[in-house]
């Protein structure tokens, strides 16, 4: 039998137990959950807290609403946020990903 690290394997563990087993319910928009996609694909390398990444997905959903392209999405999160390019660069894809995903278009 193998003997168990205690690390977890799949993600960044944030819903795996608890009150948030389920994903939002389709047609909202939630910046933590889209935090956490953020963190489960750059992990450290996202270098923002995830309280600051919630905030640059909920910009970036607003800019996204109001028809901003990709690319220009990215460069304000960058100069008008202060979110680390290649960082700016993964919230806008997984915001546009929550939003395929849950119905926001």
């Amino acid at each position: 039998m193998a003997e168990s690290t205690g690390r977890h394997w799949g993600g960044s563990g944030d819903y795996v137990e608890g009150e948030r087993v389920f994903a939002p319910p389709h047609g909202s928009f939630d910046p933590d959950w889209v935090a956490g996609l953020v963190l489960d694909r750059l992990g450290v390398a996202a270098g923002l807290p995830r309280t600051a990444l919630a905030a640059a997905a909920l910009a970036d959903a607003d800019r996204r609403a109001a028809g901003t392209g990709t690319d220009e999405r990215a460069a304000a999160l960058t100069e008008v946020d202060g979110v680390p390019a290649g960082t700016a660069r993964a919230v806008v894809r997984a915001v546009d990903d929550f939003a395929a995903a849950y119905s926001l278009d």
